[in-house]
């Protein structure tokens, strides 16, 4: 009889795992961490050129004309400019509502401008969130001055003087296309788009009228109790210094926003999460789903931030893992219709939602979701698409002797 010695050598050595496989797809880590790194390479963009100080100086100059023309705006205003237009997830805006602009066939880069149309810095306001949706609020002018109420009375709705977001978002958009002479101006839902062509480039902004408010908001004030992730690594006043109310579908609601929070948050991510949401949106065709947008998985990511260690999350081998990941949270929240907002959990972002709609977005996930290598690979040969068309563009500027 063998020994158990004996016995233990005859067992054949234990089989080393394959850890490189997702085990939903069968994609490759690797592979996918790749088509990630490709993506982002190829992803066309404009990031130091001259053109981008000029582009700004004559959006700028734009809006001064708009406040000359009738006086609405602040004669003297704080602007916010974010990196990246509407369409990757700067704000949250109904995505619905974007009628898509495509990079490189459209603009060779994009922004996002906040312009706010009221300062209430000094006045007693008092947001009135109870006859609104989830996120939204209702702005009486009552407590401005009466130059202010005069400015602003063509854009009110009600006895209390509630200022329209539609009606301010209308007004706007004339305003623009008005003053802008030689730029391409499209409305887009509550967003003002304009395409600026500067040399051999074009650089859209999309431009948000907001109230821009300081301090806190009171139905937010939890939030700011609770330990986070960026703890230490931002101060109070970076975080809560201020929010803004944006333009909502329609009516006199706006829609509470934290762009500024979220300027500074964007910074704290780690760089393999923040490819993998570009990843991700681009891989899902945000452009394309309607009720479903790049905020929402900016919104994953942050959560994502929340549970798992910045160690785990900033190895760029780990991108794909996040990628992944945010595919798996983004379908579970389609099966439970619920997604909290991260600075409001108890505001849903797929509130309004159908049943019908939420089904079909979950399937959509699900798909990319079984083969992420193929959606990743178009997703590349997009941004190769893009590059292309950005290329013959400047080519034939060059060729006609533009400046």
């Amino acid at each position: 009889m063998a020994s158990p010695s004996e016995d233990h050598s005859l067992k054949p050595a234990p089989a080393k795992p394959l850890t490189d496989l997702d085990f939903r797809s069968g994609a490759r880590i690797k592979e996918l961490n790749q088509l990630i790194q490709e993506y982002e390479a190829r992803n066309p963009s404009v990031l130091d050129a001259p053109e981008l100080h000029r582009a700004k100086d004559l959006v700028f100059s734009l809006l001064g004309q708009v406040q000359k023309s009738d006086g609405k705006l602040p004669p003297i205003n704080r602007y916010l400019i974010l990196s990246g237009g509407a369409q990757q997830g700067t704000v949250n805006v109904d995505p619905g509502t974007l009628c898509p602009l495509s990079p490189g066939g459209d603009y060779d880069t994009d922004f996002t401008l906040l312009v706010p149309v009221l300062q209430a810095a000094g006045v007693p306001v008092t947001l009135d969130m109870k006859q609104s949706p989830p996120g939204c609020s209702q702005i009486s002018l009552q407590p401005f001055d009466a130059g202010t109420l005069r400015h602003w009375s063509d854009c009110c709705s009600g006895d209390e003087a509630y200022l329209s977001a539609e009606l301010v978002a209308d007004w706007f958009f004339r305003s623009v296309a008005n003053a802008a002479k030689d730029s391409r101006v499209e409305r887009r839902g509550c967003l003002t788009s304009v395409v600026i062509s500067v040399g051999l480039y074009r650089i859209l902004y999309d431009i948000v009228p907001v109230v821009a408010l300081r301090g806190w908001p009171e139905v937010a004030q939890p939030w700011l109790s609770q330990a986070h992730f960026w703890d230490g690594k931002l101060k109070d006043e970076e975080v809560a210094g201020g929010f803004y109310l944006l333009p909502s579908a329609s009516g006199a609601d706006w829609r509470l926003a934290f762009s500024s929070s979220e300027l500074y948050l964007r910074k704290t991510l780690p760089l393999p999460l923040v490819h993998a949401v570009r990843a991700a949106t681009a891989l899902l065709g945000c452009r394309r789903l309607k009720g479903l947008g790049p905020y929402h998985l900016f919104t994953l990511s942050l959560w994502s931030c929340e549970r798992l260690p910045t160690s785990y999350l900033g190895q760029e081998e780990n991108a794909a893992h996040a990628l992944l990941g945010l595919l798996d949270d983004l379908s579970a929240s389609l099966v439970h219709r619920h997604l909290p907002n991260y600075f409001l959990p108890q505001w849903n972002l797929l509130e309004g939602l159908s049943r019908r709609a939420v089904e079909n977005l979950a399937q959509q996930v699900t798909r990319a979701r079984a083969d992420p290598s193929k959606y990743l690979r178009q997703a590349v040969e997009g941004a190769k698409e893009a590059s292309r068309l950005a290329k013959a563009f400047r080519n034939q500027v060059s060729s006609s002797g533009v400046s």
